[in-house]
């Protein structure tokens, strides 16, 4: 009889198969361990932004946004202390000019413009008086030398005859001696009325220019009155849109006071807010596209405030296009000012914070993408979401453009 003899299986397969087992796990664990002890920090790769280097054509420009503003402003001001009558147009109306837009009234304007024409019409009247009087005057001197004129030529025919005649004795030396005192009387008698006519004609002269002074000022005044009595009709002072007009009927306004402002509606600028980090690079006579959100209009920097303002600088902006029909004053714009063009650069998503031509810190993505690492990068030209690289990177890298404060303390930090 046969007897099976049954054969043991060695413990220590068993034992290598539970070894290899636990090996797995515990590879996986201490794999997980080393890399977890690579970075102290660790971030949802989701709530980040990133971008990768490009080598390409790189258009350096910066943006602001802004309003279109007049550039010619006119403010209508009262001449004389007045009340309100009516407000003939409004703020936003379009008017010519000419066109009436403030009726005022001031009835001691009216009375003074009236009492000045009357002393006006006096004067011209008395000085028509003294005028005729004077040269009635210079008339009958006129005629008094004449006559003067006529005695002494007479007086000299006398004179030459007793000459004559006492030669021949029929005239006695007595008359001979009356003829030639007589002569010399009626010359004198002349000769003084000549100059009294001189005198007078002399003496008119001055006179008229007294008067017409006297004359040129009274008009002067009447004209002066007679103009603020035209200006309490406020009249657009140009072909313009009324901005503004802070008053009401009945309303009294002094002298000086504002009255209406106006602005040449096809004379317009942008004014536009350009960050301060972003300034550097700007310069009077770059081109600028203004954007209306309906047109694109075309433009060169023509002013750089001196000043930041809330952490902007205003940048004035002339067209050098045609306006549209939608530009009007205080329109929201946006302006894109160009910089300058390089046909061959590295660049990047701007990452947040970061500024042109400088030495920074961008966080660089590891190849494996799991980390991201703190480099040097030296950056060039920035312009509105982009910046040239110098230096630090190449084409292909990836780096983190998102807001760096949660993680700026470290120097990696790991993706999940």
């Amino acid at each position: 009889m046969d007897i099976a003899i049954e054969e043991k299986k060695s413990p220590g397969i068993k034992r290598y198969l539970l070894l290899a087992l636990l090996a797995v796990p515990v590879f996986f664990a201490a794999k997980y361990l080393i890399y977890l002890g690579q970075s102290d920090f660790s971030i949802d790769r989701n709530s980040i932004v990133l971008d990768v280097v490009k080598r390409g054509k790189y258009t350096v420009s910066v943006r602001g946004a802004g309003l279109l503003v007049p550039d010619n402003i006119q403010w209508l001001s009262a001449t004389f202390e007045a009340k309100v009558e009516k407000v003939i147009v409004k703020a936003g109306n379009v008017v010519k000019e000419g066109d009436l837009i403030v009726l005022l009234s001031n009835p001691q304007l009216e009375r003074q413009l009236a009492e000045a024409k009357w002393e006006l019409e006096a004067m011209e009247a008395e000085v028509k008086a003294e005028r005729v009087a004077q040269e009635s005057a210079l008339q009958q001197q006129v005629s008094n030398a004449l006559n003067a004129k006529i005695d002494y030529e007479i007086g000299v025919d006398e004179f030459n005859a007793r000459s004559e005649l006492i030669e021949t004795g029929a005239t006695s030396k007595l008359e001979y001696n009356r003829a030639r005192l007589a002569k010399v009387q009626l010359k004198q008698r002349w000769k003084s009325s000549q100059d009294q006519l001189k005198k007078m004609e002399e003496n008119l002269i001055a006179q008229n220019s007294a008067r017409s002074a006297r004359l040129s000022k009274s008009k002067k005044i009447l004209e002066s009155i007679q103009q603020q009595v035209d200006d309490l009709e406020v009249k657009a002072s140009m072909d313009s849109i009324v901005l503004e007009v802070p008053l009401q009927a009945g309303q009294r306004v002094m002298m000086g006071a504002n009255i209406a402002k106006l602005a040449q509606q096809d004379s317009l600028i942008a004014e536009l807010q350009v960050p301060e980090i972003q300034i550097r690079e700007v310069a009077v006579g770059q081109k600028v596209i203004i954007d209306t959100r309906n047109n694109k209009i075309e433009g060169e920097i023509s002013r750089i405030d001196p000043a930041v303002i809330n952490g902007n600088v205003q940048v004035d902006v002339s067209f050098t296009s045609k306006l549209p029909d939608d530009a009007r004053p205080d329109l929201s714009v946006n302006g894109e000012i160009k910089i300058a063009e390089i046909e061959d650069a590295l660049y990047v998503s701007r990452p947040l914070f970061a500024q042109s031509r400088s030495q920074t810190n961008f966080y660089k993505i590891t190849e494996d993408g799991m980390f991201a690492k703190r480099v040097q990068v030296q950056v060039g030209f920035g312009s509105v979401n982009q910046i040239q690289i110098i230096e630090g990177l190449k084409v292909g890298d990836k780096i983190v453009t998102s807001d760096p404060t949660r993680f700026e303390t470290y120097e990696s930090f790991r993706l999940n």
